[in-house]
């Protein structure tokens, strides 16, 4: 911190003798190749790197890495979210990256099934159409706005796990994976019960619900379910006709959006009621989206999510 305090305190004093200094360094006139301004980019920004393996080729790129967050933040969050829920996502995006490259030799992937979600500048300008330039521009300058900045815990940089509508709170890390993280713990996000994608139902008979938990299903439907052991609204464990899941165990067998749910059976259909989706631990990104609209900044809305996280700023 005192290295980042001097070095602001020199920035501004350049910025006052040299009024020009202060506008920044882009040009009235941006160069433009097929139709779309071209990006330029500073020997700073240049100068980290990310490689990054192609879920569909298995190909690996390198790729800068501000561009790497700006395709990040496009694919994980929609771009009409408030500019300070992107800036969020842009740190937790940042984090999550470097603790992969520090803790593990595997290497990125695009995907997020595996790691976290990235699409090349090509696939945006596809994606976005004739709002490409607007979605990029707002996109770039969250990015920008806290390029460099991540969450630590402990001086290692943090697990910044996020995932896209919680039940209400969020999952602790301990509930879902066994594992204890300080910073990844139960929090209310009561802005997701407002999202249109809150909730789901899905009905199954008795004979595709015993198909695909693959239990060995006799007797009443109805007294299937022997036990259900939730946490702050998820589903930790349950025993079904006698063999035991987890929650998570569960949601993949039956292809539900999270592991917060109720199940309802009855002699001619079992129907399972969801909240949320995704793994729902971290950062809810549309709770981050409410919580902005509300007047929270990205670095509130962090420290909300990732209690006990510090915000590092570079150096």
């Amino acid at each position: 911190m005192k290295k980042y305090a001097v070095t602001a305190a020199v920035l501004l004093l350049i910025m006052c003798l040299c009024p020009m200094a202060a506008m920044g360094t882009e040009k009235t006139e941006k160069p433009v190749k097929d139709g779309v301004p071209v990006i330029s980019y500073s020997e700073e920004e240049k100068a980290e790197y990310i490689a990054v393996m192609s879920s569909e080729t298995g190909e690996v790129s390198k790729i800068g890495m501000r561009e790497y967050l700006v395709g990040c933040v496009a694919a994980e969050m929609p771009a009409n979210y408030h500019p300070e829920a992107l800036k969020a996502q842009a740190v937790a995006s940042y984090s999550y990256a470097k603790r992969i490259s520090e803790n593990s030799s595997e290497l990125i992937s695009d995907s997020p099934l595996t790691h976290q979600g990235y699409v090349s500048r090509q696939a945006r300008i596809e994606k976005w159409g004739d709002a490409f330039e607007e979605n990029e521009a707002k996109i770039s300058a969250a990015v920008d706005a806290v390029y460099g900045c991540r969450l630590t815990y402990d001086g290692e940089t943090a697990l910044a796990v996020y995932h896209s509508i919680s039940s209400g709170n969020t999952q602790s890390a301990q509930s879902l994976w066994g594992e204890e993280i300080p910073y990844l713990q139960s929090v209310t996000s009561d802005g997701d019960r407002l999202s249109p994608d809150f909730a789901e139902e899905k009905n199954f008979s008795a004979d595709e619900f015993a198909k695909k938990l693959g239990i060995k299903a006799d007797g009443d439907a109805a007294e299937w379910v022997e036990s259900c052991e939730t946490e702050n609204g998820y589903v930790v464990k349950a025993v079904i006709c006698g063999k035991e899941f987890s929650g998570a165990d569960i949601r993949a067998a039956l292809e539900l959006r999270s592991n917060s749910f109720e199940i309802a059976c009855s002699d001619k259909k079992i129907t399972v009621s969801c909240k949320g989706h995704g793994h729902g631990v971290g950062m809810s990104q549309y709770g981050a989206d409410y919580m902005a609209r509300q007047g929270s900044s990205w670095d509130g809305i962090l420290a909300h999510y990732y209690p006990d996280a510090q915000i590092t700023l570079p150096e």
